[in-house]
């Protein structure tokens, strides 16, 4: 699979946090309060678990050849299990929300 430098956070695996979020963000997982900065959900960070839910700084591209900005679509496929499937670029992961 062809990959580019993600576009979201420009290959850095950090973004800024967002403006909703900056009253709670020390309570977020993956805060960085010396970047004060989040772990960028478009490269690897929005995967639940194992070495992927680690970002890379790198994305799939999509068939224009672009690296790829993620838009998931979801979908139920078990009592508690979501799977998210990207509609450009055919990324897909699993969520288990243990409900």
């Amino acid at each position: 699979m062809n990959k580019g430098i993600c576009p979201v956070c420009n290959g850095t695996t950090r973004v800024s946090v967002p403006e909703q979020s900056q009253s709670y963000k020390t309570v977020m997982a993956s805060y960085d309060r010396v970047t004060d900065t989040l772990r960028c959900r478009n490269c690897g960070g929005q995967y639940q678990f194992g070495g992927r839910s680690i970002p890379s700084g790198y994305v799939a591209l999509r068939e224009d050849g672009t690296p790829c900005v993620h838009d998931y679509n979801s979908e139920t496929v078990g009592n508690c299990l979501h799977r998210s499937t990207c509609r450009h670029c055919g990324d897909s992961h699993d969520i288990d929300s243990g409900d």
